[in-house]
């Protein structure tokens, strides 16, 4: 039951993200086969264009999903997903190279199963005290990227980018979905199964360091705005929550972090 649990978890995130990456291409491709043409019509007609490594400053806003995971040190952990938008900053330092700065509503979290049995302390069994609980943690925090940017100089009219870097971010709330299941009557052979939501922000620490890697495109769509499809992963540098143990027992827990495979979409302008 439980492995067809996962696979059928695994199955939805999956169809999700697909569904986001479709939509993104598509979209991709028909603005920029429509706005293309007219970019390059204007850049003839008025015979100046807008070179992304020549221009001192670009400005964007983006935003997107997130599939996010807790790390593997315990086990019983899956994936959720969760939302991202913000603004960004790009300043050009030399050649290929840019510095870019950013401002971010984020996302993250995971699933966890835990298993409580408190009959082991001599409380007797009820489904508060014995029970198995499924829950997805959202992680609501403003992120603050700093980022190393290098441009490939290509004949073409896109420019992709790969960067490296990493974030601030502090959660200012953590909500809790859950479903719990458990004996509704001792010795009875009734089993039922209550959802639920809460604020758990006691349970994670309020800020937390990640490590950015990623890469992204920017097609044009005028002489001075482009269309920005980015792609990063996010691996926690620091502890999200300390002494997590599935089993709620104490003595057995471990420290987890979080980890993120985000996609932006959004729009860019050139500032000289």
């Amino acid at each position: 039951m439980r492995s067809l649990r996962k696979a059928s978890s695994y199955a939805h995130f999956v169809f999700k993200i697909a569904s986001v990456l479709f939509l993104t291409t598509t979209f991709s491709i028909f603005t920029s086969s429509t706005l293309i043409a007219q970019n390059r019509e204007e850049a003839k007609s008025s015979g100046t264009t807008t070179d992304t490594l020549n221009t001192r400053f670009e400005i964007g806003v983006s935003g997107g999903v997130n599939l996010n995971r807790f790390t593997k040190g315990q086990p019983q952990t899956g994936f959720n997903t969760g939302y991202n938008g913000g603004i960004s900053v790009n300043y050009h330092l030399y050649k290929q190279l840019s510095l870019q700065l950013e401002a971010n509503y984020l996302q993250q979290g995971g699933q966890m199963i835990s298993f409580k049995d408190d009959t082991r302390y001599g409380l007797p069994e009820s489904f508060s005290t014995k029970n198995v609980k499924n829950s997805s943690f959202k992680l609501n925090s403003i992120e603050v990227p700093l980022l190393i940017n290098y441009s490939i100089n290509t004949k073409q009219s896109w420019i992709p980018t790969f960067y490296a870097g990493a974030s601030y971010a502090y959660s200012f709330n953590v909500t809790e979905n859950y479903q719990k299941t458990g004996d509704l009557l001792t010795g009875e052979d009734i089993i039922a199964t209550v959802t639920g939501k809460q604020n758990v922000s006691g349970l994670f620490n309020s800020y937390r360091f990640n490590f950015i890697t990623g890469a992204n495109v920017k097609l044009p769509l005028t002489s001075k705005f482009k269309l920005l499809l980015d792609f990063r992963y996010l691996t926690g540098l620091s502890t999200a929550r300390e002494g997590y143990s599935y089993m709620e027992k104490a003595g057995f827990g471990s420290n987890i972090r979080t980890n993120s495979f985000i996609t932006k979409i959004g729009i860019v302008m050139a500032v000289k």
